[in-house]
């Protein structure tokens, strides 16, 4: 039976530092690179600086969450997957960060062909830091044994495939069934969607708007063949949402392998689908996540 692959497997004390000072993210990065370049993971440090480099002119200092920075590269520079993290006593200025909370800095890099390696591991990180707790006690270690300690407790698998929580979003708007037309209108061209959920006042998923519906609900009386009056047209105003969305809704669980799921998503209509856990919407699923998650492979 093969071992469990687990974040804290792919870390050691050599690889945390708490006590991180750097007046630039690049500088904080390199302090990471020091010590992966120790351990054999990099063949090519400047290749690998000049990657960061780069990053930094693009302006990229990506959040994850509220008190982590997640730095990484995809580079034939490295010969094999690295995992180092910082922790600053204090919340990090760097020039090209926004003030905020952010103590951590969580560092991966692969080689390019280790694209599931590293997949699974960029989604392992972001479950372990996604619960607040878990990132706050992280930002409050005094060594590095404080780190693993915590990381081991939690024992937070690399999956073997990605799962449905690992690419759907955490952020999402809702409507529910007695919201009116027009307002729920107005909000999907505000966010620039095309589907929102529908949901009741506990969080159950009733349904979906889409563009779709509202056209199905209203083009067939305007392009219909009899004159019309004014009095035969509806008003949106007085139409509710439940009046148009679609009932019967392919709902996901997060726990799902995306291998189970791709073929149901690529055989529906519905650009996105609504996510849930016991039965209450947790997250959204697009098929835009998981093209963004191809591209950020293929680059």
């Amino acid at each position: 039976m093969r071992s469990r692959l687990t974040i804290s497997r792919l870390l050691g004390p050599d690889l945390v530092i708490v006590g991180l000072k750097a007046k630039t993210f690049a500088e904080a990065v390199g302090q990471l690179l020091d010590r992966l370049e120790k351990s054999g993971a990099i063949s090519d440090r400047s290749a690998v600086d000049a990657l960061v480099e780069e990053g930094v002119v693009r302006g990229e200092t990506p959040m994850l969450g509220k008190h982590a920075i997640l730095a990484h590269y995809r580079t034939e520079a490295a010969n094999r997957l690295g995992l180092a993290i910082g922790v600053s006593a204090k919340p990090f200025k760097f020039p090209s960060l926004a003030p905020g909370d952010a103590t951590l800095l969580v560092l991966i890099i692969t080689p390019r062909a280790a694209t599931r390696e590293y997949l699974k591991t960029l989604a392992g990180v972001g479950r372990l830091l996604h619960d607040p707790e878990n990132a706050l006690t992280l930002s409050k270690a005094r060594s590095p044994q404080d780190v693993l300690a915590l990381i081991e407790e939690k024992d937070v698998e690399v999956h073997p495939d990605l799962r449905v929580v690992d690419l759907m979003s955490h952020e999402f708007q809702t409507v529910s069934p007695e919201t009116p037309l027009s307002e729920a209108l107005r909000l999907m061209v505000r966010q620039g969607r095309r589907e929102m959920p529908v949901v009741s006042d506990n969080g159950e998923v009733l349904g979906i708007l889409s563009e779709q519906e509202v056209l199905q609900h209203f083009l067939p009386q305007v392009l219909g063949a009899a004159p019309l009056t004014e009095g035969d047209l509806p008003k949106i105003k007085d139409v509710e949402v439940r009046n148009v969305m679609q009932r019967s809704v392919l709902c996901l669980t997060a726990d799902e392998l995306m291998s189970d799921v791709v073929s149901n998503m690529l055989a529906g209509d519905l650009a996105q689908f609504p996510v849930v856990r016991k039965g209450k919407l947790v997250g959204i699923l697009s098929r835009s996540d998981i093209l963004t998650k191809l591209l950020d492979t293929t680059v």
